[in-house]
């Protein structure tokens, strides 16, 4: 694709579809890989924010996404499903990163440490040192959104963040977790339940802006994908 095109296309993101971007990036196009990464940072992020619990592993994971949906890019059959695809390699990505870092803090302790024994598994989320009045202003209502949905059990806080904060589907949250949905519904209904004994429905306002993914961080996870299929053939 020629430079003024690919500029162009640039100006109007919203202008093509996913089907469209991809035939292009078959085509040998660059700029529509860039596109298609900018339509889904903040989305695949939040994925892997909520399963990993930590803002760099999340990075990583999201960078290793679309490096795998890159050199996966033929097998994806298409025209529809796109988004999904994408999500679904996210999710993997982010659970077998998840539990490479549980084994690791495994051997380096000795033993394995089950911190969801007890009755109550939101017990140890502290209270905010704000008093009422504080909590009123978003950006605290989400850092204590955020902090609620870490300390879910990680059953519970994968299937709640694909279905409740990226607003995925029941069949789209149960193709990514791999299991059937009405167990995608049961675990679901046990987060928001563990939600309620430390949250307020005000906190429901906050949820859009959880995990946010924008500005220089997008620029520079987009920036690091380039660089490292920049080289390479395409798809």
């Amino acid at each position: 694709m020629p430079a003024l095109a690919q500029r162009q296309l640039l100006q109007q993101p919203g202008t093509l579809s996913d089907a469209e971007l991809v035939a292009q990036i078959r085509d040998g196009a660059m700029a529509p890989f860039e596109l298609l990464m900018r339509r889904y940072n903040r989305r695949l992020f939040r994925i892997a924010r909520g399963i990993l619990k930590d803002d760099g592993e999340a990075e990583d994971a999201v960078q290793e996404t679309y490096v795998c949906a890159w050199f996966k890019l033929g097998q994806f059959r298409g025209p529809a499903g796109f988004a999904g695809w994408l999500c679904q390699i996210a999710t993997n990505e982010a659970l077998m990163r998840r539990r490479r870092l549980q084994r690791t803090r495994r051997n380096m302790a000795g033993v394995v440490e089950d911190r969801w024994g007890s009755a109550d598994p939101v017990a140890e989320l502290r209270s905010p040192d704000a008093g009422p009045a504080a909590l009123v202003h978003e950006g605290q209502l989400r850092q204590l959104l955020e902090s609620a949905i870490d300390g879910l059990p990680d059953v519970y806080r994968d299937a709640f963040v694909l279905r409740e904060v990226e607003q995925m589907s029941v069949a789209e949250t149960a193709c990514c977790l791999g299991i059937e949905e009405g167990a995608v519904k049961t675990r679901v209904h046990r987060a928001r339940k563990l939600l309620q004994r430390n949250l307020t429905a005000e906190l429901t306002t906050a949820m859009e802006g959880a995990f946010a993914f924008d500005g220089a961080r997008c620029d520079r996870l987009v920036a690091k994908v380039l660089g490292r299929i920049g080289t390479m053939p395409a798809p």
